[in-house]
């Protein structure tokens, strides 16, 4: 996405948030928020957005790059960052002046709090993150394109036979055809987990071969666009063994009839603890997911929201999220399946289609 495909709206809600708080500026530092903002896809820089005024503080190595990718934005360059910010911050008013909490590294805020003794520095950790939330039109059809990407590639690896494999090999071969279909890498440290190994939520793939008659858990996902997508489905390398069969479907049914919870305006905290409850009820309560229900996805595979034990708010028109129930029975192994889905006006659509029926591979 180049600068001219961000939003004006983007600002404009960012500009209300501060008026509403009463703030003479934003500072936005992390990668994700930057880009979202400006469209400046460099590793290193901050934006200072204002009631008027719209300005990229970068160094000399990104100045180009920031002229070519960011249209209507200053791009100012400093030498030093915290004194020259600082200076920047006095030149134009700034007396109360937002920041991202949990991005910004401590050294950086004591610092140009150190230099900027008439700024109060007021902490939003997760403003920019709700913005962000709600998806825009051309946002879904970039998630849309890395979730098409991602399914189509490991329907192909599925294909090559995998027992006997190390988990390891079937990782960088599910990259590699994403690769190959035009995603710019995987989206996140791919999980392939064999065997006992299924019931470890994040095991990462290891040297581990593939075994006959295991469960084979895959969590993957890729970054187009810089979009991601992330889904999990649970396999069987052989004839499931009846309790093998049991948990699936307790967690198939969960998925399901949890899906059919979310609407718009429900609770979030709500659709979480019906989630746990359809596990919490089966006979493998004791095993019951620990981990949140799901999260949001797009610029980062995690963002808010989050759907688990501490949330709060509704479902919103313009979310798109995981739902991603699981059992793990330590030294024996687990099932998990994980859904992308869109909130839109009136309904709820899942934007990932990968079979989620029993599959033997």
């Amino acid at each position: 996405m180049k600068g001219k495909e961000i939003t004006p709206k983007r600002l404009d809600i960012l500009r209300r948030q501060m008026e509403r708080e009463k703030l003479d500026g934003f500072l936005v530092s992390s990668p994700q928020n930057r880009y979202y903002f400006s469209g400046f896809t460099g590793d290193y820089g901050f934006l200072l957005v204002t009631e008027t005024r719209n300005i990229l503080f970068l160094d000399s190595r990104f100045l180009e790059q920031a002229k070519e990718e960011c249209r209507g934005w200053e791009v100012i360059q400093f030498q030093r960052f915290h004194q020259d910010f600082s200076s920047l911050l006095s030149e134009i008013r700034v007396r109360f002046l937002g920041f991202e909490s949990q991005k910004l590294s401590f050294f950086d805020f004591k610092e140009l709090e150190r230099n900027s003794p008439g700024v109060h520095f007021v902490p939003f950790p997760h403003l920019l993150e709700e913005i962000r939330g709600i998806k825009e039109p051309g946002e879904i059809l970039k998630i849309r394109e890395a979730i098409r990407i991602a399914e189509e590639s490991l329907g192909e690896v599925l294909k090559g036979g995998l027992i006997g494999n190390r988990e390891e090999e079937v990782s960088l071969e599910l990259e590699w055809k994403m690769r190959l279909k035009g995603a710019q890498k995987a989206g996140f440290d791919l999980v392939v987990a064999s065997g006992k190994r299924s019931a470890l939520p994040h095991g990462v793939a290891s040297p581990k071969a593939i075994g006959k008659k295991e469960f084979l858990l895959f969590d993957w996902g890729a970054l187009k666009d810089y979009y991601h997508s992330d889904i999990t489905r649970t396999f069987f390398t052989g004839s499931p063994s009846k309790k093998q069969r049991e948990v699936y479907l307790t967690v198939k049914e969960a998925i399901e009839e949890t899906i059919l919870q979310i609407t718009p305006g429900r609770s979030i905290l709500e659709v979480f603890q019906f989630a746990l409850s359809k596990i919490k009820n089966s006979p493998f309560k004791d095993f019951a997911f620990g981990h949140g229900l799901g999260h949001g996805v797009g610029l980062e595979v995690h963002e808010w929201p989050f759907i688990g034990p501490r949330s709060e708010g509704t479902f919103q028109p313009g979310m798109v999220f995981t739902i991603e129930p699981g059992i793990y029975i330590p030294g024996w192994g687990g099932v998990r399946i994980e859904e992308m889905v869109m909130v839109a006006k009136n309904r709820v659509e899942v934007l990932t289609s990968f079979p989620r029926e029993i599959s033997v591979i």
